[in-house]
């Protein structure tokens, strides 16, 4: 079970301690029956699964179960008029016109895929959604192996069949390259009927997935570029980090700080608070040294030659 990079937009909301060599022993407490004719030695159940984030995993002890993830939504930004403020808008456009899709029989789910520099914000996206679907009384869930995907989404649904999902599926390059893609797409493809679901992707090489992912409506069906943060918004997130009842008193130019760190990325304006307001690093030196630190990332390493929902090219925080 792995931990998610946040980008360092944000707290980090992953704070496990992995041990995948963990024994699962259950802890018989009552009788379980569906048929009141089989009894079966259970744990103590709960109706519902709490809203949360969730991983599927298996245990020979027990098979399959969902694992709660601790998390941490204190401290998001949703910044306005930005491609992430726009993300978050869709996805809440699309959970509160169910009865269109009933209407129309079409199959309810939505996917959507975030691509752009590392550090530039896509995790940022990708919590804010969390949070939404978390206060809906709706589930994320981590996707992994997708046989486990699969029949962990099947038992779910027997249980809680009206539940609002979304599944992250966070470097979805990475994950096509260490799973069965054909088994993948088809989870995309609506294959296993899958309902009330958003499935939620992000990637730093679109380039690298091609046409069967990144321009093809129905597994996703539109896709957001998150660039670097603009200068509005690098100031209100640095005036947010340093707070703006500190500024004068640290006697900074935040003028300055704006304009020196056009093209940084989020992470990048986290180290250099960090650098100078923390760690008490000098300004020029600790600028200079992220600027070094930043990748030859070109414009053209996210230009997708693809044709759907294009969002252009703008300079927003999040586009």
């Amino acid at each position: 079970m792995g931990k998610r990079n946040t980008d360092n937009c944000c707290p980090d909301p992953f704070d496990l301690d992995d041990d995948d060599a963990e024994e699962i022993s259950p802890k018989y407490c009552q009788w379980g029956t569906s048929d009141n004719r089989i009894f079966l030695p259970s744990s103590k159940t709960t109706e519902v699964l709490i809203p949360g984030v969730y991983e599927i995993d298996s245990s020979p002890q027990v098979g399959l179960y969902f694992e709660k993830i601790p998390v941490k939504t204190e401290g998001l930004i949703r910044f306005p008029d930005t491609t992430s403020d726009k993300v978050v808008g869709e996805m809440q456009k699309f959970w509160d016109r169910e009865s269109f899709f009933k209407e129309y029989e079409i199959s309810y789910k939505r996917g959507i895929i975030l691509y752009g520099p590392p550090g530039s914000g896509k995790s940022c996206t990708v919590q804010l959604i969390m949070q939404d679907v978390v206060r809906r009384n709706g589930i994320v869930i981590e996707f992994g192996d997708p046989y486990l995907f699969i029949d962990g989404m099947r038992i779910l649904r027997q249980i809680q069949p009206e539940t609002p999902v979304v599944v992250i599926m966070e470097d979805i390059d990475s994950t096509l390259e260490a799973y069965n893609e054909s088994e993948i797409l088809n989870i995309l493809d609506g294959v296993n009927a899958m309902h009330k679901v958003v499935f939620l992707a992000t990637t730093n090489y679109p380039n690298k997935l091609g046409n069967r992912i990144m321009n093809r409506p129905s597994r996703f069906d539109k896709r957001f570029r998150i660039g670097f943060p603009s200068k509005e918004s690098r100031r209100v997130y640095l005036e947010h980090l340093i707070g703006t009842e500190n500024i004068p008193k640290l006697n900074i130019d935040i003028n300055k700080w704006v304009k020196d760190s056009d093209e940084f990325s989020i992470a990048h304006l986290k180290e250099l608070f960090v650098a100078v307001v923390i760690l008490g690093d000098d300004y020029a030196e600790a600028l200079k040294t992220l600027a070094n630190m930043k990748e030859d990332v070109q414009d053209k390493d996210y230009e997708a030659p693809f044709g759907f929902g294009d969002p252009g090219k703008s300079k927003d925080f999040y586009d």
